[in-house]
């Protein structure tokens, strides 16, 4: 076991190490785990592959998503599309023209029969992690994408334990190889008219305690083509830019032989969703978005519930959670427009019409 270093010694050994570069703007940086979620059908694959496409040339991804590293080696497991949907989404329909592939983008499925078959001896999980290795050697791969996490293992992610071994064998696995990696996610069915949160990643709590950042992907209202992307656990090499108040919008459209995420610009998530006037919790997200200087008692009175309420619904946020709890650690303060009878405006007994009558605001009188 080493010693325990100095914080000197630390920072000495840390001017040893690679610079921290972007891979995809502020939402995933070299030498960093990250998760994607979305719902079935929303293009998780089509903008993972984008991505690698991406990283294996050196070009940014989208027009925001920066990426800062030269071509870097992609190993890309795709357990959702077989050979021929991979071919028509890569393959220009009128002129049969093939999108262009770097040969640093190495993507493939795994056989699972004849996986078990070389080495039964060896669990589910074992065995993946055990050909995640040798392919790893195999093509120097600097970039790992996983699509996706359900694949891993054959209980669900809702399971503590499958959930701990995964990200457990995932870190080794990105220390032993100096490795950027990005896992993808299913997310249960939810509203599609509600804010996206880490409690809609399954298994959130096991999976996101461990990965450095998490972000998702939403269905927007605006069109059946249009999404939206979210951070839901920032990096913590960068401050979060894409919040509830600031989504990255996109389209999804094929030009010629590319299937991609084009950007449209930025907006806030309420903007993007089917707002229901008869759930108040989405009103409550919808009202902050739109007014962030609103308290939560304000919005609490045109939601009709209480501000504990309001107040658990929104502490969480990443935008706005520092600025609520403050809030909360502040004692209430009396609203000095208006007072019971009893009162008048210097504390003293008053009168029903004078200054303090319940209903009449002291400026009136005073004016």
């Amino acid at each position: 076991m080493k010693r325990i270093r100095t914080a000197n010694q630390r920072i000495e050994d840390a001017q040893k190490q690679p610079d921290i570069l972007s891979l995809l703007g502020p939402i995933w940086h070299s030498g960093e785990v990250a998760i994607l979620f979305a719902d079935t059908g929303v293009g998780k694959s089509i903008f993972s592959i984008q991505t690698g496409d991406g990283l294996s040339k050196g070009v940014n991804v989208t027009d925001s998503l920066l990426n800062e590293c030269e071509p870097q080696i992609v190993l890309y497991y795709d357990f959702e599309l077989s050979d021929k949907q991979f071919q028509k989404r890569y393959q220009d329909d009128k002129t049969g023209k093939i999108h262009e592939f770097s040969d640093n983008f190495f993507i493939d499925n795994i056989d699972f029969i004849e996986l078990f078959d070389k080495d039964p001896k060896l669990s589910f999980l074992e065995s993946i992690f055990h050909k995640f290795k040798n392919d790893i050697i195999e093509t120097r791969a600097k970039i790992l994408i996983i699509d996706n996490i359900t694949f891993l293992n054959t209980q669900t992610t809702q399971d503590q334990q499958a959930s701990l071994d995964i990200m457990r064998k995932l870190i080794e696995l990105k220390r032993e190889h100096e490795l950027s990696v990005l896992v993808l996610a299913h997310t249960p069915k939810r509203a599609e008219n509600s804010p996206i949160t880490i409690s809609d990643l399954s298994g959130s709590k096991h999976l996101s305690n461990f990965a450095d950042s998490v972000f998702a992907i939403g269905k927007s209202s605006k069109g059946s083509s249009n999404r939206y992307l979210k951070q839901v656990k920032p990096s913590r090499s960068c401050e979060p830019v894409y919040h509830s108040g600031n989504v990255l919008e996109f389209g999804i459209d094929k030009d010629g032989d590319f299937l991609q995420f084009f950007e449209i610009g930025t907006s806030s998530e309420s903007d993007n969703l089917s707002i229901s006037t008869d759930d108040p919790k989405i009103m409550a997200f919808s009202l902050k978005n739109q007014n962030p200087q609103l308290t939560i008692r304000e919005i609490a009175a045109k939601v009709g519930k209480s501000k504990s309420t309001v107040a658990d619904w929104l502490k969480d946020s990443p935008h706005w959670g520092n600025s609520i709890k403050e809030e909360l650690d502040k004692p209430d303060k009396p609203d000095m427009r208006t007072l019971p009878d009893k009162y008048s405006d210097n504390g003293q007994p008053g009168l029903p019409g004078h200054a303090g009558h319940i209903g009449q605001p002291f400026a009136a009188v005073k004016a």
